[in-house]
């Protein structure tokens, strides 16, 4: 795959940029536990497996014995517990190097994220590491209720771009950048497997070396 012209690189965002799954996991308890509807109970394993998906497919899997209206309140609940525990949280989730890449390649490149989190979670996460200068652009499943397919479209329409690549760490960004007719990269330190031959990525700067 050739990524020489290439100069916008599209990012996702959990399991890519920052491992929140062991808090993340505490938090979702924490809220079920408070409300009391729900005996599950939520585990880091569980969440690498989960985030990624949409608020509603994660309910689904999650909730399975509730009625929609009620998984997506169990949902709506379990994702601002998770919200305030991570931005109170003083443990850096960030995988290694994150910030330093940005900076170095943010001369030549323009990066963007594209997750299928709610609302407020990408601000959240770039506002408690300072890497608001870095990133040009962002859109969510909790904005639009769309696809992360459709949601990585309609970045590159708004900021009329003709070509980038997506970073992402599961089959499901796999497929996404697929639909959306872009390279992809593979993160392979996250929390995913994905089938087939692919740029790849062993740590986050890796990135310098595959754009060198």
């Amino acid at each position: 795959m050739n990524l020489q012209n290439i100069k916008h690189i599209i990012l996702d965002l959990d399991g890519t940029l920052w491992d929140t799954s062991k808090i993340s996991a505490d938090a979702y308890n924490q809220a079920l536990r408070r409300d009391g509807r729900s005996e599950l109970t939520v585990t880091d394993e569980i969440i690498r497996k989960e985030f990624g998906k949409s608020d509603r497919e994660i309910a689904d899997d999650l909730f399975p014995e509730f009625e929609p209206a009620i998984r997506d309140e169990l949902i709506n609940l379990c994702g601002i517990s998770n919200n305030v525990t991570l931005e109170k949280t003083k443990e850096s989730l960030l995988y290694p190097d994150v910030p330093d890449t940005l900076k170095a390649m943010s001369r030549h490149y323009c990066f963007y994220i594209v997750s299928n989190c709610g609302v407020g979670y990408i601000e959240m996460f770039l506002k408690k590491y300072h890497l608001e200068p870095y990133i040009t652009d962002t859109e969510c499943c909790g904005n639009t209720g769309k696809s992360k397919a459709e949601n990585i479209r309609i970045l590159m329409e708004r900021n009329q771009l003709c070509a980038a690549a997506y970073v992402g760490d599961t089959a499901g960004d796999c497929r996404s950048a697929s639909q959306a007719q872009i390279p992809f990269i593979f993160a392979s330190y996250g929390y995913g497997q994905v089938p087939g031959s692919h740029p790849t990525l062993r740590c986050f700067s890796d990135l310098l070396r595959l754009f060198q």
